[in-house]
């Protein structure tokens, strides 16, 4: 099995749950009120997300089901889990499959929808590589960073970092429309210029008014 690394965001439900992460060893994600998710494929949470109490159409469905299944089905015992909170970033390995807790499923307010983690260090956005904070721009609740695996762990277990982090280039995926991500790679130290011109290129991409 491949090595893996996850951006898990402490924000389930908009609210700042970093000292519950820390104090309870746990990842989470929000969506309560839809029950526990054990065993739902992608195409289940694609069906329920689309139904009440969110009711989800186009790209916010696209994005908040691709998001629950990353938790839900993609990550595994043993993966990396980087958790970013203002300045400070938490790394540790994830120890459970996904869990399910009704008592945090209130439908305002909850983030039932869970992984036990083993925290391992807490670090600050300077000690990680530009392309890595780059990386951490995404903006999703949950996102693969397996691409960056070998500084995660590096950082993660006080090991020595590999070589060349810094040249790596940084995978992008943008979710065009519900079911079709755009992927590519741009160089770590792209500049603001560089930047100006792709957005100029992809304005161009129209073939149909």
């Amino acid at each position: 099995m491949a090595n893996k690394a996850w951006l898990v965001r402490p924000y389930p439900s908009n609210i700042n749950r970093i000292n519950e992460f820390q104090t309870e060893n746990i990842v989470a994600i929000g969506w309560p009120g839809i029950g526990d998710l054990t065993g739902k494929t992608r195409q289940d949470l694609k069906e329920i997300l689309s139904k009440p109490p969110y009711s989800y159409t186009a790209l916010v469905l696209g994005n908040a089901y691709a998001t629950v299944d990353i938790f839900v089905n993609q990550m595994n015992k043993g993966d990396l889990v980087l958790t970013p909170d203002g300045d400070n970033i938490y790394l540790g390995v994830i120890t459970s499959n996904y869990e399910f807790n009704p008592k945090v499923d209130d439908i305002d307010t909850g983030y039932s929808h869970q992984r036990t983690v083993e925290w391992h260090t807490k670090i600050t956005r300077d000690d990680l590589s530009k392309a890595l904070r780059s990386s951490l721009k995404v903006h999703r609740t949950a996102a693969d960073l397996s691409h960056h695996y070998g500084e995660i762990k590096a950082l993660c277990f006080n090991m020595p970092m590999p070589e060349a982090i810094t040249t790596e280039p940084i995978k992008i995926s943008y979710p065009l429309r519900p079911d079709f991500n755009i992927s590519f790679e741009i160089p770590a130290d792209i500049t603001k210029e560089e930047a100006e011109r792709l957005n100029t290129f992809i304005s161009t991409l129209h073939f149909k008014d």
